[in-house]
């Protein structure tokens, strides 16, 4: 049954699968706030004792998606340690590790153009306070 109703409420409960291909869905989602539930999503299926590789690989894929590669990282090795030849969490640790070191690569280019900018900007107010200076001394 894809939904039941407990015996003690009327809540529905969804199955582990419903529940898993909504956070699949979520997870694959272009908006942040969607993967975030995707990924909230996942952890309660990995809490509930079933701890698939399939749960555990789509919260790695959530964690890269929203650039939090420390974490995506985590649990491509979480898989590795149930199943240590697993192609695909070897593949997607290398994509994230690539992913990481260019992010990381733009980041220092980014802020050495702003230091860049920054002491361009220095230069250019040093000489012409030094310009104004000079020319209040020939006064």
């Amino acid at each position: 049954a894809v939904v039941s109703t407990q015996s003690t409420g009327s809540k529905p409960v969804v199955s582990t699968q419903t529940q898993f291909g909504y956070a699949y869905v979520l997870v694959k989602s272009r908006y942040d706030n969607d993967i975030r539930k995707g990924i909230r999503l996942l952890r309660e299926l990995c809490q509930s004792g079933v701890d698939q590789r399939d749960f555990v690989y789509f919260l790695a894929v959530g964690h890269y998606r929203l650039s939090e590669y420390n974490e995506a990282l985590k649990h491509c090795e979480r898989i590795l340690g149930m199943e240590p030849g697993n192609t695909q969490a070897k593949q997607l640790m290398e994509v994230i590790k690539r992913k990481r070191k260019k992010d990381a690569m733009i980041g220092a280019a980014v802020l050495g153009g702003g230091a860049v900018a920054v002491t361009g900007g220095l230069l250019v107010a040093g000489a012409v306070i030094a310009g104004g200076i000079a020319a209040l001394r020939r006064r």
